[in-house]
């Protein structure tokens, strides 16, 4: 931890504790879902080791984050948000993605590679939360056109979308990064004409909800 700004003020303050490099991305990892050391490490693969634990102990020390062993079968320590802390920093991360989402009207398309890696990462959230089914997805996001294949321990997109897709989601990277952040409900991007389900809706919410950060989707309008 630096030596901090030496305010007062409460937004200083907040940013004594949060404001470190990495310190924003990994309590919005488990504000999705509790997570283990390697799935963090998977989620953020530029953080080192040393840093990450680092930056888990300074969490830890504040009263936002905690340790805890899973029961068997799974005898693994997963660490999750403070319920307290979650209700005061999920606005903030809401916050945070509608900001990005704003910044990203202007910004050019990235490549269908850079896509398909942040969806991989994405997976981890998907998979910490639980996903009791298998489907193929067909997403068409503005000018991407990919697949997406999940199942209980697989969340993996393809740069080809599948053939029979179990749902398809046609929309764009604005519409759902503000779906997910508490930005838009479901039920107005439809209205709106700016997000499509066809095939297995239900799947398709499942899916839809996993990736949102929150505890649910917004559905009603």
């Amino acid at each position: 931890m630096n030596d901090g700004y030496g305010q007062g003020c409460p937004i200083a303050v907040a940013l004594d504790v949060i404001g470190e490099r990495w310190t924003l991305l990994l309590l919005r990892d488990l504000a999705h879902a509790p997570m283990r050391f390697t799935d963090l490490a998977a989620v953020n693969p530029k953080v080192s080791p040393n840093l990450l634990s680092k930056r888990l102990r300074a969490l830890q020390d504040h009263g936002l984050v905690r340790r805890r062993q899973l029961p068997p079968p799974a005898p693994a320590i997963v660490y999750e948000l403070d319920h307290r802390a979650r209700n005061e920093i999920l606005p903030i991360l809401n916050a945070l993605g509608r900001f990005g989402a704003f910044v990203l009207q202007s910004a050019p398309a990235g490549t269908v590679d850079s896509l398909l890696a942040q969806l991989r990462l994405n997976g981890y959230w998907v998979l910490a939360k639980g996903i009791d089914l298998e489907a193929e997805y067909r997403l068409k996001l503005g000018p991407y056109d990919i697949g997406l294949v999940v199942g209980p321990t697989v969340f993996e997109p393809t740069p080809r979308p599948p053939r029979t897709p179990t749902a398809t989601i046609e929309s764009d990277l604005v519409t759902m990064t503000n779906l997910f952040n508490a930005g838009l409900t479901l039920a107005d991007a439809e209205d709106g004409g700016t997000i499509r389900i066809s095939g297995d809706r239900d799947a398709a919410l499942v899916l839809l909800d996993r990736l949102t950060l929150g505890p649910h989707l917004q559905t009603q309008g």
